[in-house]
């Protein structure tokens, strides 16, 4: 014996109240269960009918052991990255500055051929 599939018909009122509260921020997932709503894809379609924003994505992150030390790892290196570049940054300033104080024009000093040059003599 089979048992027939019920065909749902949902009021417009319903839709655009499932809407809202999807606006608000409630996931789809969670909006199925507190409505018995059969699919995911009946959520999305009153959200292109009737909302006011556009349907969101809702992604889901797995992460093994391996996935955290990587991340930690290339957390870690972007740290000491900023810090190498804060350093640079720093040294630039300075070497500028005693160009500068020289009568150098740091601009000038450089030639794109060959990177540096010596001052002209006048």
């Amino acid at each position: 014996m089979s048992k027939k599939q019920q065909r749902r018909v949902y009021s417009e009122a319903f839709k655009r109240m499932v809407v809202q509260e999807y606006e608000q921020g409630a996931s789809v997932s969670e909006l199925m269960r507190k409505y018995d709503i059969g699919g995911a894809h009946t959520i999305k379609h009153w959200v292109q009918k009737y909302g006011r924003q556009p349907y969101r994505t809702e992604t889901v992150y797995i992460h093994t052991a391996d996935d955290l030390d990587h991340v930690r790892r290339l957390e870690k290196q972007v740290q000491e990255l900023k810090a190498l570049v804060a350093d640079l940054t720093l040294e630039n300033r300075m070497l500028r500055a005693a160009l500068e104080v020289a009568g150098i024009d740091p601009k000038k000093a450089a030639t794109p051929s060959s990177g540096t040059s010596a001052p002209k003599e006048k």
